[in-house]
């Protein structure tokens, strides 16, 4: 008797016709999932384990590539007879390939293959043509060319996040969204209160050259809310107010947000209560704004007041939001840094 499961010889004819069918009926670039294939009519009944033994026996002959799809389901890439017969390729898209969203140093590439610089240059040219490789720029290390597979977004650590553009940190749109965030948190923390009259007097100049009063309304008072007040915003509010308010082209996750507000308590523009589930601004929304419409000077006593004196606790990096990004040469660097030479010189006294 016949055993129920294909022989060997059955699963390799399967697996030719399977890639031959992929081949004509989809571009170089698709990534094939499970049903995808079985509706090719290739395999009997929608077996999946047959598929599954078929399309592992295309990886072996490394005609099918094996990927993390969508949503981390199961993914083949089809690979052409031309490329499966260069090892070197091969050996060099596999290296990228372990490094998944990091992506890898080109002097990495060649320690772990082995390869000849020029041999390792002209298979990274190939496999980038072939659009299953890209180049890729660290915020970290921006003088090293790093390469990652083409499908795959770069992570954080490696772009910078939403603070970066093209390697290079975006003062403007951090300066824009983080003013943004001081004057919405300040609108949630103080109480606005009437003046006596609601007017004030201000000296006008008439026609025939006479001075007038003509009443205004008067400049708007805050007052703190009580102790106990529960409607300081979260940082999930936030989020939300700055994804709504159209001032960033890119929708900003809480992560992004908590870097901001975490620069704003050390700039000490906010404070941070409950251990940082709610936020309160230090200015009310008039001073905010008025802070906001007038031009920093080089010597603003109000930016020397943030500085710390006990340099054992209050270091500027221990509580820097981009700190893991900060490296010697990199877009965020010690050299660069705006806020540890004031403070140092603060601190010492010179």
């Amino acid at each position: 008797m016949a055993s129920a499961g294909p022989s060997g010889g059955s699963v390799t004819e399967l697996a030719s016709k399977l890639y031959d069918a992929c081949l004509a009926k989809f571009s170089p670039d698709h990534l094939f999932y499970q049903q995808e294939l079985l509706g090719l009519g290739i395999i009997p009944k929608s077996d999946l384990p047959l598929l599954l033994q078929c399309t592992q026996s295309l990886v072996d002959q490394k005609l099918f590539r094996l990927l993390q799809g969508k949503n981390d389901r199961l993914a083949w890439k089809i690979i052409s007879r031309e490329d499966a017969e260069n090892p070197d390729e091969s050996l060099v898209y596999n290296v990228i390939h372990s490094t998944g969203r990091s992506g890898i140093w080109v002097r990495a590439i060649q320690n772990r293959t082995n390869l000849h610089k020029s041999i390792l240059d002209r298979c990274l040219k190939s496999l980038e043509g072939k659009n299953y490789i890209k180049s890729v720029h660290n915020v970290k290390f921006p003088s090293r060319k790093m390469y990652m597979l083409a499908g795959l977004a770069p992570s954080e650590d490696v772009t910078g996040g939403a603070w970066f553009t093209d390697g290079v940190l975006d003062e403007n749109f951090i300066n824009t969204v983080a003013g943004y965030i001081e004057y919405t948190v300040s609108r949630k923390s103080w109480f606005e209160v009437a003046s006596a009259d609601g007017h004030r007097g201000k000296r006008v100049k008439t026609a025939d050259g006479s001075v007038s009063v003509k009443q205004e309304m008067g400049q708007k008072e805050y007052i703190p809310f009580p102790a106990g007040y529960q409607g300081y915003p979260t940082v999930a509010m936030i989020t939300a107010a700055v994804n709504e308010s159209g001032i960033t082209p890119v929708r900003l996750g809480e992560e992004s947000i908590l870097q901001l507000l975490e620069m704003l308590c050390f700039d000490n523009r906010l404070v941070a209560l409950n251990n940082g589930e709610v936020y309160r601004s230090v200015k009310n929304p008039e001073a905010v704004k008025q802070q906001q419409a007038r031009k920093p000077a080089a010597d603003d006593d109000e930016a020397a007041d943030r500085l710390v004196k006990n340099g054992m606790t209050e270091v500027p990096c221990g509580q820097c939001p981009v700190f893991k990004l900060c490296a010697p040469g990199g877009a965020v660097s010690p050299e660069s840094c705006e806020y540890f030479d004031p403070w140092l010189e603060k601190a010492l006294g010179f």
